[in-house]
């Protein structure tokens, strides 16, 4: 079965798993540089995003999160979630970004000694893209942090085998049949998954902050769920956590895939990009392969514009227009866009 991440998966999703639409809803609130109309550009939906743009607003210590697995050359999908975070980032909030290490090693079986030699390629990357890891924002692999392993481990006093069983991502089938993850909530995915859970809420033993968001894609969501609720139950049963932080969550669409695929996938490659590609390569999919689509919506270059770029909000704002339109001007914005996408990935080759 084919999973598309639109606004009408955004629906299954809260009918599916009974979500509050006062939980988990469509963006109807600014942050800091960001109108409620830029938010919606990059971002499909939120939980609790107004909780954390009021704390914001009132002065509080807030901070956003995201990371990823370190196991392989980036794609354009976590070249999004990094430009997201310089984005956030540049509008005064602070970030931290996470390379999952130890996540790729336990919950995609890639050799430790690959990804952690790997990890130092994608910090530097990270950085070379435009983002600054001076406090208080954070850019920090898994296995060089042994402090937010042992909160780990006290947090898994408040997970269960049934709610870990819960939190299957919406593609994991699709990764266990290309041989990527384990078919089952195997043990070493259960410590991957509660690591990720303590890098949020290490913020807030540690880092002293009040109020994480954390962005990312929405076929992700259930993790958020599970952390959120593991940290609510050591906030009230815990004689080690005072007081539990505010979880709010930006859940992004997943970028559609190249010549009419319905997302970019390894398994066929003429469908995605990835940073060490050829210009060449880059500038042909943007120019020839986007493929049917009934508006900016589910056109793969407007998404990869609006997801996947530093361009300013206003420009993106006029992509969205011209896309609609179509025609010469269309066909410019993607060229300029096929350049900057190169730029950006030629970082990767330096």
């Amino acid at each position: 079965m084919t999973v598309t991440f639109d606004a009408e998966y955004y629906r299954r999703v809260i009918d599916e798993f009974g979500y509050d639409p006062l939980e988990v809803r469509a963006i109807n609130f600014g942050l800091t540089g960001w109108s409620p109309d830029q938010l919606s550009h990059q971002w499909l939906c939120h939980m609790d995003g107004d909780r954390f743009s009021a704390a914001q607003a009132a002065g509080e210590r807030v901070i956003a999160t995201t990371g990823f697995g370190i196991s392989g050359v980036p794609h354009v999908g976590t070249l999004s979630q990094i430009l997201k975070a310089i984005r956030l980032q540049r509008s005064g909030l602070p970030v931290q970004i996470v390379l999952g290490d130890l996540d790729a090693h336990n919950g995609k079986a890639v050799p430790l000694g690959f990804t952690l030699e790997l990890a130092e390629r994608f910090r530097a990357f990270v950085r070379a893209l435009g983002f600054s890891d001076e406090r208080p924002s954070i850019l920090r692999t898994q296995f060089a942090s042994p402090e937010v392993n042992r909160l780990a481990y006290l947090l898994g006093h408040y997970m269960t085998d049934e709610a870990f069983g819960a939190t299957e991502e919406d593609l994991h089938g699709f990764y266990a049949a290309q041989g990527k993850v384990d078919s089952t909530m195997s043990f070493r995915r259960k410590i991957s998954l509660n690591l990720m859970i303590a890098d949020f809420l290490d913020l807030c033993v540690s880092g002293g902050f009040d109020h994480v968001l954390v962005f990312l894609g929405i076929d992700e969501h259930r993790y958020v769920k599970f952390g959120a609720d593991a940290i609510a139950r050591a906030g009230s049963e815990s004689d080690w956590l005072e007081q539990a932080p505010t979880l709010s969550s930006l859940y992004s669409g997943i970028i559609k895939g190249f010549y009419g695929y319905p997302k970019m996938s390894k398994s066929f490659p003429q469908s995605g990009i990835t940073v060490d590609m050829s210009a060449g390569e880059i500038r042909a999919r943007i120019m020839d392969g986007e493929g049917p689509y009934d508006g900016p919506h589910d056109n793969v270059v407007y998404q990869m514009i609006s997801m996947a770029s530093l361009w300013p909000a206003g420009e993106i704002a006029r992509s969205y227009e011209l896309c609609l339109a179509g025609g010469t001007a269309w066909c410019d914005v993607r060229s300029r866009y096929a350049d900057h996408l190169i730029e950006l990935c030629s970082l990767w080759k330096g």
